[in-house]
Order: structure tokens, then C-alpha cells, then sequence
């Protein structure tokens, strides 16, 4: 898996705790390592797994990690052949 797609799915992961309040979206991309335009790429695919977690009644890190391998997917494909 190629450096680039190791700070994708990083970025996405912690884009989700920016999108949740708990730290800032500019913590969120320095943790990434990514350019600010790569990053407003996972920060959007992030929305999707926030809001899956914020409408779940119950077991929200059950909605956390399946929206998770949803979004980080395409950046995973070639890890596991």
C-alpha cells in the first residue's frame, strides 16, 4: 500500500473526530500528513462516517468502524491480496 493512501485512510479517521467536535479540523490534517487539498478529500468522505455515528441509537463504534472500511475501501484494495 503506497505511502499516499496510508495518510488517506489516516486523514479519514481522524477527519471523523473533527467532524464530531472533539479536535479541530486543522489537528485533523496535520495528523494526516496531507496537502489541504488531498485532505478535503477524506474530510468529505469523514462527513458520511460521522453522520452514520450521530443517527445510530446504539453501539456507535459498530457504525464507526463499518462506515470507516466503507469509506477507506478503494484506499485498501491492494493491502490484502
Amino acid at each position: 500500500m503506497s505511502r499516499d493512501n496510508v495518510q488517506k485512510s489516516m486523514g479519514v479517521f481522524a477527519a471523523v473526530f473533527a467532524h464530531t467536535g472533539h479536535i479541530s479540523k486543522e489537528e485533523a490534517q496535520r495528523m494526516s500528513g496531507l496537502s489541504p487539498q488531498a485532505f478535503e478529500e477524506v474530510y468529505a468522505k469523514a462527513a458520511g462516517v460521522a453522520a452514520k455515528m450521530q443517527k445510530a441509537q446504539s453501539n456507535k463504534l459498530e457504525q464507526f468502524l463499518n462506515g470507516l472500511g466503507d469509506e477507506i475501501d478503494g484506499y485498501m484494495k491492494n493491502f490484502f491480496i
